[in-house]
């Protein structure tokens, strides 16, 4: 499809990283956000419009779909809005007659110990009962996620609130993002009904960033578990709304417990080449903070 795409949720960092793997296919764009004013440097990815609007009410949805071929759906993380911001998407495309969906979902998206990937689940459901041409991408935790921790990591030492032997299956961003774009483009033109699994290459532990961390900078970096209920009153004093935290919590139990690995196999058909890895990131991401 070479017809605009509207993506929700583009001013946050997932949206702007969809918004810029579209201007690279050429895939023109509607950037779907709360605040124009605040987002208007998006309109300098691409060939952006940028709109404003509320994802849970159809009126703001079906304004913004006029015109466009198909969605990006992306709900804001971790809010409790997740089930109705997902069904008014539904309905604003039965409205509009916009057919072709791809939905920002997450690695086990059923897990019931993460409300908040519980309904992610949820929402994949009432789309794959849906009369729409769809695509659901279920990435794993970011690479990217380690950016607000490379002031820590140059200090020596890396603070998280589970286990520092669990790894997660961290994956790049920008392979996400390259992933969705290349739906819209029909560069992938398996994508009708694909349900894929984004995750990096192997999992890695926070002892396992603290280590290339230290291979990259040349001196030591310590990981340090942060426990679980000690981060949570942290988060409670520091003004973060009580049900992000919650369900924050609970996934850092999860991950306390299980970690959060993934299936490589998939990304790297898709890209045709190996994901990016923990090592190759940092070295390009530490020098930023020098």
């Amino acid at each position: 499809m070479s017809g605009r795409v509207l993506v929700t949720g583009a001013g946050g960092k997932t949206g702007r990283a969809v918004l810029a793997a579209l201007a690279v296919e050429n895939v023109p764009a509607r950037a779907f956000v709360r605040d124009r004013d605040r987002h208007r440097d998006l309109a300098d990815i691409g060939d952006v419009e940028v709109v404003a609007g509320d994802q849970r009410d159809v009126g703001s949805l079906v304004a913004a779909l006029e015109g466009t071929d198909g969605v990006y759906h992306l709900a804001p993380n971790v809010t409790p809005d997740e089930v109705a911001m997902g069904e008014a998407v539904l309905d604003a495309c039965r409205r509009v007659g916009v057919r072709r969906l791809v939905f920002h979902s997450v690695a086990d998206p059923h897990e019931p110990a993460m409300p908040h990937h519980a309904d992610k689940g949820t929402v994949e459901d009432r789309i794959i009962a849906s009369y729409l041409t769809w695509t659901i991408l279920r990435p794993n935790a970011y690479l990217q996620n380690l950016d607000g921790y490379l002031d820590d990591l140059r200090a020596g030492h890396y603070r998280v609130p589970y286990a520092t032997d669990r790894g997660l299956a961290l994956v790049d961003l920008r392979e996400v993002a390259e992933v969705a774009a290349g739906v819209f483009s029909g560069r992938l033109d398996d994508a009708v009904g694909a349900i894929w699994e984004l995750a990096g290459p192997t999992p890695v532990s926070p002892s396992d960033v603290a280590q290339v961390a230290a291979d990259v900078l040349g001196r030591p970096v310590r990981a340090e578990r942060w426990d679980p209920d000690d981060w949570l009153v942290a988060a409670a004093s520091n003004g973060l709304p009580e049900q992000a935290r919650q369900r924050l919590y609970r996934m850092f139990r999860y991950y306390d417990q299980h970690g959060f690995p993934g299936d490589p196999t998939t990304l790297r058909r898709l890209l045709g080449r190996e994901p990016t890895d923990l090592a190759r990131y940092l070295e390009a991401a530490l020098p930023r903070v020098r």
